[in-house]
């Protein structure tokens, strides 16, 4: 039986610490690099100093300059794979702290291929999604994903992404689950609000927002229900080219939810006609964003429908 080194015992203490006291193993750090003797013990000692100090802690001045003094160890291979590693840490904590030039010239020094790059980007996006930077951290995964077909199935990477990108699906999962409630709620109680005003045009608004609400959490067919409501309203009360363009942006939006091509493109062509009604200027400005943006997104879903359509032939 191989006995674990005075670095091996302490290394795991400090991770077992980690989980319920993060500035506490932190400060553990420096103890740590006084027990390291090996090549080896100076990467595990960088990687831990990177997740503690970037991930969970956010420190990342501290963080750098600690992975640097590791870099300095007398124990360090250089120009072997332990160092390498230790530049990669280092183009992901400068990364996530938005110094892409230090991150450049790290992963000049780190990375030798696809595999090392793709390595770099999932540790920057689960660094990312644990500071809670989700938009940085989604280019992260979409370019670990571009990179996936340019590695070999047997490099270890590709588990680690898969493992890390799961993970991260989970946790925005859950966090979709949490914000579509309050979404819902939020809707439900402007609505229920706004029934008892006298001004129709803001009982409009806030059906409007209550559909907008259910088209956003998938619930299609409450979102279209609450569209006929509104289009009931604009014609007793005569509404105006602005409220009728926004009911046809819901509906449009709505039948492409739905899959429904055809609708969706009759609602879509109302939208132009409406839109084309509006004169003030404020109104104009509005409902030309709310176009300009319509027609983004129509573009976008038939790409993606032609894309999966490829991919299926």
């Amino acid at each position: 039986m191989v006995m674990p080194t005075p670095f091996e015992r302490m290394l795991q203490q400090v991770q077992e610490l980690a989980t319920r006291d993060p500035p506490g193993a932190f400060a553990k750090l420096d103890e740590l690099y006084g027990k390291s003797l090996t090549d080896l013990d100076v990467r595990h000692l960088g990687a831990l100093a990177a997740h503690v100090g970037g991930a969970v802690l956010g420190r990342w001045d501290q963080a750098i300059a600690f992975v640097e003094r590791c870099l300095e160890h007398d124990a360090l291979e250089q120009g072997e794979e332990s160092e390498r590693s230790l530049h990669r840490a280092l183009a992901v904590l400068h990364s996530c702290a938005g110094d892409e030039d230090r991150a450049t010239d790290h992963i000049a020094a780190g990375v030798r291929d696809e595999t090392d790059h793709a390595r770099v980007a999932i540790m920057c996006a689960q660094t990312l999604v644990a500071r809670r930077k989700y938009k940085r951290a989604r280019q992260f995964l979409q370019q670990a994903a571009e990179l996936c077909p340019a590695i070999h199935p047997e490099q270890d990477v590709v588990q680690q992404i898969a493992a890390i990108a799961t993970n991260i699906a989970r946790h925005a999962e859950a966090q979709l689950h949490v914000s579509r409630d309050l979404l819902l709620a939020a809707g439900n109680a402007a609505s229920a609000a706004c029934a008892r005003l006298p001004d129709w045009r803001a009982r409009h608004k806030a059906m409007y927002q209550q559909a907008r609400s259910y088209l956003l959490a998938g619930r299609t067919t409450q979102a279209l229900a609450i569209v006929q409501h509104l289009m009931a309203l604009e014609q007793e009360k005569g509404a105006g080219a602005v409220e009728q363009f926004f009911t046809a942006n819901l509906a449009c939006r709505a039948q492409i939810q739905r899959g429904q091509l055809k609708v969706a493109a009759r609602a879509y062509g109302a939208c132009q006609q409406l839109a084309g009604q509006v004169e003030d200027p404020v109104d104009v400005e509005r409902v030309t964003a709310a176009m300009d943006k319509l027609t983004a997104d129509l573009e976008r879903d038939k790409a993606e429908r032609d894309r999966i359509q490829e991919a299926g032939t």
